[in-house]
């Protein structure tokens, strides 16, 4: 009995490490990283050398696709229900530039707070944007 409850928790705690949540995985936490390091966001976009900013506290990874630099900060959750946390740099100002984005195009979003948040239809994929000024944006992507 006492050797099948120690299977059952390790079992759980090693399914609690592949669902626990991994980095910055709140808005005001990813907000508050950007804030106080916005001069080296400020420097890097300058530079356009963003991968300097790995060595931020709270950053996980860069990586420049096309015109987007996305800013991964942490994600939480397994398969289906997975969400995504960071911010990115877009010197267009296009709000849906980041690939994680579940939307097209700037017109599928709505306002939503500080922000704009797009849905898809039919289904449970969610994006939410908002501006950090700069051409920065904090994203989160839910699905």
């Amino acid at each position: 009995m006492m050797k099948r409850f120690a299977g059952l928790l390790a079992l759980v705690l090693a399914l609690g490490r592949l669902t626990a949540g991994d980095g910055l995985t709140r808005r005001d936490a990813v907000v508050a990283m950007f804030k106080s390091n916005e001069t080296q966001f400020l420097e890097a976009a300058r530079q356009q050398d963003f991968k300097a900013l790995e060595s931020i506290d709270g950053v996980m990874e860069v990586s420049v696709d096309g015109s987007c630099v996305d800013i991964f900060c942490g994600g939480a959750g397994f398969g289906p229900s997975t969400h995504y946390y960071g911010i990115f740099y877009s010197g267009q100002d296009d709000l849906c530039a980041v690939s994680i984005a579940c939307c097209g195009s700037a017109d599928q979003l709505t306002a939503d707070g500080a922000g704009y948040r797009c849905r898809q239809p039919g289904g449970d994929n969610e994006y939410y944007v908002e501006s950090l000024g700069h051409h920065y944006y904090y994203y989160e992507a839910h699905y």
